[in-house]
């Protein structure tokens, strides 16, 4: 998610103890190399589709395993009253990075993700833009995740973080709007912390429904509007093949919308929608190849991975 700043901590802490306790319950095992290659990187699944062992983003988003038996987890996560979706443990191995990076993707688009430092080391430090912080243990952050940003872990200890990602109500967003950043001379809010209760039962939000069938109308115009603005702040575009994508991108919406008046969600029109951006993708990928957004990313790659991929995501098995 786009932020007005690269860090925000937030005015929160937690029992560092007790969740390093229950991570330590965790065997080698558990453990899951990341889903992209990334070495030295791992991860223990804590909410994902069906509650079960994957790195999907559309379903229903349930409890795995791990986070039921966790007790000081689920009160960490429910004590933010806000639906989560794919969540998880973070292990950064001793020595390792993750490599530089920016999520672009439809479900970061809209989502925060909160970190939650577990086990690390000031020699862990997390690089966003031009800035840079060490999250220190019991600790709660958020940071841009459309910038550029990476992990560097120079120390001997693997690092551990509890990562859950929100789109956020406006109880949360107010509750950023007073969090500290750390390059401005703003004194931090008061620190509240949240003690282990081993009687309590938490219940966490968790996300039913995240991918539209088929994206509605206006979400796809808000996108494709997201896309253009993008494309239109890089000065080094060339002005020609802006113009043609901005073209490409107007058709798709009003040919979309002609489809969305006739079908809305139902299976009869599924194959004409794949018809309509199949070939809009076609159309627009040799020019959005070349153009630049702002995080120095391809607008292709905003294009396959924020718009055409997730505007028709039919449910398994259908």
């Amino acid at each position: 998610m786009k932020l007005a700043h690269e860090f925000f901590k937030l005015p929160l802490s937690f029992d560092v103890a007790k969740l390093q306790e229950e991570v330590a319950l965790f065997s080698a095992n558990d453990w899951h190399q990341h889903h992209e290659g990334f070495k030295g990187n791992s991860a223990i699944p804590l909410i994902s589709v069906n509650g079960e062992i994957n790195n999907d983003f559309t379903g229903e988003m349930l409890a795995t395993s791990a986070l039921k038996q966790s007790k000081y987890l689920q009160q960490v996560i429910a004590s933010f009253d806000e639906v989560f979706g794919r969540s998880r443990l973070m292990k950064l191995d001793a020595s390792f990075e993750v490599p530089l990076h920016s999520d672009v993707n439809y479900h970061w688009y809209k989502r925060v993700r909160i970190h939650i430092p577990i086990i690390t080391d000031a020699d862990v430090i997390f690089h966003c833009g031009d800035k840079a912080v060490h999250m220190a243990e019991g600790e709660c952050w958020i940071f841009d995740t459309w910038k550029q940003h990476r992990v560097v872990n120079n120390s001997s200890k693997d690092r551990v973080h509890l990562v859950i990602d929100t789109f956020g109500s406006s109880q949360f967003w107010q509750m950023i709007n007073k969090a500290f950043v750390p390059w401005h001379s703003q004194a931090e809010e008061p620190i509240k912390s949240l003690a282990y209760t081993p009687a309590s039962k938490s219940q966490t939000l968790m996300e039913k429904y995240n991918n539209p069938i088929v994206m509605s109308p206006g979400e796809l115009d808000f996108m494709l509007n997201e896309l253009t603005d993008e494309v239109q702040q890089v000065s080094s575009n060339d002005s020609a093949n802006t113009h043609r994508l901005i073209d490409i991108l107007h058709g798709f919406s009003q040919n979309w919308r002609r489809l969305w008046s006739l079908y809305g969600n139902e299976k009869v029109g599924w194959p004409h929608y794949h018809q309509c951006r199949d070939g809009t993708f076609h159309q627009a990928k040799v020019v959005a190849s070349q153009l630049k957004i702002s995080n120095d990313s391809s607008a292709l790659d905003m294009l396959a991975h924020c718009i055409i991929v997730p505007a028709l995501t039919p449910p398994t098995g259908r």
